[in-house]
């Protein structure tokens, strides 16, 4: 517990000083997330219990063609005066990578072309996408760098996990999805919801932008999509065989394991501010 601790104590450092330094630290940060990120997930979607073999080269650079066409089209807009031929030479690279993806395969002697396929673009989805989104979360609302939104972000996933845990530990008993998580009560969900929840006042009071009902039912929300990101990547570890997806973060595994909650939560809360707009 202390290891953990000590570890989540400079990572939410480094983390919260990248964000809040400048946009372009802040970029540099998610991409070394998507570079660590992509090698983990691909090391876990290569054990022997899936045994797939992705297209390392043509994932990786899907990936950050995906990441790096959100930061294109959102933080340098305004600076390059973006117009329709961008768009199609941008999409037009994302056609030409997945082509290569599946033509590729076709010169391979395997038997799970298909599981291959899938997961070389699984990165894209998995990663890519939901670290875009919380660049557009970044520029929100107007488009200019906004790092306390983000950090927002990040505080409603945090608290979600501190009440989830303290919650279960002295309240827990009815087991939430046993077979993927056995720690995870729904006790503590709950308290989870609650407590991200309670975090969405402290958005309203420090950012404003939107109702105080649409922080707190955001907040919720966040730890229900949070903890839906935690046990989809329970899920994946679970079919490959193993614990954690990495060692890099001594007392929490990897960088998967650190931001699973992140993934599946990120492009949602960036649709909801949106749709806060026309509220």
């Amino acid at each position: 517990m202390r290891t953990r601790i000590i570890t989540g104590f400079l990572f939410g450092i480094i983390l919260i000083g990248g964000i809040l330094l400048s946009e372009y630290s802040f970029v540099a940060l998610l991409l070394g997330v998507l570079l660590i990120g992509q090698y983990e997930l691909l090391k876990l979607l290569a054990t022997t219990a899936i045994s797939a073999k992705p297209n390392k080269f043509l994932s990786y650079l899907l990936s950050l063609t995906v990441f790096g066409g959100f930061i294109f089209f959102s933080v340098l807009d305004s600076a390059l005066g973006i117009s329709s031929i961008h768009y199609y030479i941008y999409f037009s690279i994302i056609i030409l990578l997945i082509t290569a993806i599946m033509v590729v395969e076709l010169f391979n002697a395997s038997n799970k072309a298909a599981e291959n396929i899938v997961f070389s673009l699984f990165g894209s989805v998995y990663l890519s996408i939901p670290l875009g989104f919380l660049v557009l979360i970044a520029m929100f609302p107007d488009n200019g760098f906004h790092p306390w939104t983000v950090l927002f972000f990040f505080f409603f996933m945090w608290s979600s996990d501190t009440g989830a845990y303290f919650t279960g530990r002295f309240f827990g008993k009815t087991k939430l999805l046993e077979r993927l998580s056995p720690k995870k009560t729904v006790e503590g969900f709950i308290g989870g919801m609650i407590v991200s929840a309670l975090m969405g006042v402290a958005a309203w009071y420090v950012l404003g932008m939107i109702p105080l009902w649409t922080w707190v039912s955001l907040g919720a929300l966040m730890a229900f999509t949070g903890t839906a990101g935690d046990l989809f990547e329970s899920m994946l570890k679970r079919q490959s065989g193993i614990k954690d997806s990495g060692n890099l973060l001594p007392g929490h595994g990897g960088i998967l394991d650190r931001f699973d909650s992140t993934f599946l939560s990120a492009p949602l809360f960036w649709m909801l501010l949106k749709l806060s707009e026309f509220i």
